[in-house]
């Protein structure tokens, strides 16, 4: 069986660098600025923002020289992948738990073998092309590595791939490096926070790209954009010919281009999608549902959002997947609540189990609880951002600690 946790000798990916990657940017149209603030030897850290699908594989087809990755093992579950992120010098990192076995391989490569390392403190790739909060843990991971720390910033990356798309658009991408800072014993991981939001803020919806390329700018926008900005409908917007959007209960119409952005049909007032996308939430509208929804629920329970028919599966012993049923999923007051097809039977998920929430591939909405089971709630045909939000924002008034999703 093959040993995630055994340094690889890299000759796959060094035989990559060498043919693949002049092809590789020039397909991706990528270029770099700073590159030379890159050490050309020794241990040395990488930290980037996130918004294309592909960006672990920008910054190792710049830099002649292996580079190391701490990866989701959502990407380890199949095996031909597997071998692949593998020999790439990607190892998987357990979601929603401290994984001490990743972490301690991380140390071996960059202070006893002197490789370099990629990280994404962000936690994930980011939905609307503004950098995230990045998480406090990557701040300890730089105080316990102490080696110098190299920011990557690419721009253009999300204008390229939104996460909400189905496809990638041919639009230049430009990849940052920050020359390299080192923190001593006596740096706090506020401070060190705090640099690195600062050092990786970005937000591509306000560059000026000359040429962008695609096909159906709207597509998938929905996923992003799962309220009516006009009407404020759920799942009110649906879309039509690829570069528009309707409201199916207000009328409304919005034109959207390959430049993220939309503007209400027969009117010259082009915006950022993000400017939506800010909209989609509001603390006021977050309010109990009033109709019955017919679930088995707890003394002064409410449930505040339901799903259409959706899959759950969980994990039995990771990487395999096991279907439990079909359903419905319920958000309420103490947590999620999936009701199975037909016997009407339940599955509780309690806030004060459940560790951490993340979205995978675009459709599935999972969670991590405290004995380390996965529940994933495949819902194509739903937002999994919504999922998300609400999540969030219902946990935290019913005074539940923040997780480092």
């Amino acid at each position: 069986m093959l040993d995630l946790f055994k340094t690889p000798k890299l000759y796959f990916y060094r035989l990559v660098l060498c043919l693949a990657q002049p092809i590789y940017i020039r397909i991706f149209k990528l270029s770099a600025v700073g590159l030379e603030n890159v050490p050309k030897e020794g241990p040395y850290l990488l930290i980037g923002n996130h918004s294309h699908k592909l960006d672990p594989f920008f910054i190792g087809a710049l830099i002649r020289r292996p580079l190391f990755q701490i990866s989701s093992n959502e990407y380890f579950r199949i095996p031909f992948m597997r071998r692949f992120m593998w020999a790439m010098g990607a190892f998987p990192f357990e979601k929603y738990a401290v994984d001490l076995k990743a972490i301690r391989y991380a140390i071996r490569l960059v202070k006893i073998n002197g490789h370099p390392l990629v990280i994404y403190p962000e936690g994930g790739r980011n939905w609307d092309g503004k950098t995230l909060p990045v998480l406090e843990s990557t701040a300890s991971m730089i105080k316990t590595l102490n080696v110098p720390v190299v920011t990557v910033v690419s721009k253009a990356n999300y204008l390229a791939w939104p996460r909400w798309a189905n496809k990638r658009r041919k639009s230049p991408i430009t990849i940052h490096y920050g020359k390299p800072v080192t923190f001593d014993k006596s740096s706090t991981k506020e401070e060190i926070v705090d640099w690195m939001q600062r050092a990786l803020d970005h937000n591509d919806n306000y560059m000026t790209i000359e040429k962008i390329e695609g096909k159906n700018p709207a597509e998938g926008l929905t996923r992003l954009l799962w309220r009516c900005p006009a009407c404020r409908a759920l799942e009110g917007l649906v879309e039509r010919k690829g570069n528009a959007l309707t409201c199916t209960q207000c009328g409304m119409q919005w034109e959207v281009n390959l430049h993220c952005h939309m503007r209400e049909t027969g009117t010259d007032a082009w915006k950022p999608i993000k400017e939506y996308a800010d909209l989609m939430i509001r603390e006021e509208e977050i309010v109990p549902l009033a109709h019955d929804t017919g679930i088995p629920l707890e003394d002064n329970e409410q449930v505040y959002l339901q799903s259409g028919e959706i899959a759950l599966y969980y994990q039995p012993k990771y990487p395999k997947l096991k279907k439990v049923d079909d359903g419905r999923l319920y958000l309420t007051d103490r947590g999620l609540v999936f009701v199975k097809k037909g016997d009407s039977k339940s599955v509780r998920y309690r806030f004060e189990d459940v560790l951490g929430r993340s979205t995978e591939k675009n459709y599935i909405f999972q969670i991590g609880t405290r004995d380390k089971q996965i529940a994933r709630f495949e819902m194509p045909k739903e937002s999994c951002l919504k999922w998300e939000l609400y999540y969030d924002h219902v946990r935290k008034k019913g005074g539940f600690r923040a997780e480092d999703d």
